[in-house]
């Protein structure tokens, strides 16, 4: 599904004029954002092992 720019900014406006609207949208947007920058950190640190599993580097 794609959708041109005017209809996400048309959803967010909808929701944001809800009940708790804007606090649900920072909720939303922040939990992405931490999401995306866990991906972006495992993507980049793949290498060394790092799996997102309580890894631990080792001390040599």
């Amino acid at each position: 599904m794609t959708l041109t720019k005017e209809q996400p900014s048309e959803l967010i406006c909808k929701h944001s004029e809800r009940e708790n609207g804007l606090q649900n949208l920072s909720e939303i947007l922040l939990e992405r954002m931490m999401v995306s920058g866990r991906r972006e950190h495992l993507r980049e640190n793949s290498a060394s092992g790092n799996k997102c599993n309580s890894f631990c580097s080792q001390i040599s």
